[in-house]
């Protein structure tokens, strides 16, 4: 799940996020947040954003992974992240591209 927070005013921004996961025991975990961030300038503004694309098995070990889509200035990629032992751990992170 992704909740976010967006402010254009002029040429000023400011934003905040945070995508969280329910594990199967309806356990809740931060998967990704962005602390509110405020810019004087739109187009200088650099922040990464995150967007939740699938949960699959990525990597065919039985158990689902969650696939993020990363987006900051003219930088783009995917991350696969698994949650092993409490915590989120970051298994792939590529196919990237940038304008």
């Amino acid at each position: 799940m992704k909740g976010a927070y967006g402010h254009v005013g002029k040429l000023k921004l400011a934003v905040c996020e945070v995508l969280i996961a329910k594990d199967s025991s309806a356990g809740v975990h931060v998967l990704r947040k962005v602390p509110l961030q405020k810019f004087e300038n739109v187009d200088t503004a650099s922040f990464t954003s995150w967007s939740p694309v699938d949960v699959a098995d990525v990597d065919g070990d039985g158990h689902s992974e969650i696939v993020l889509e990363g987006d900051a200035y003219e930088d783009h990629w995917l991350e696969v992240v698994a949650f092993e032992k409490g915590s989120f751990k970051t298994i792939f992170a590529g196919l990237g591209y940038y304008l």
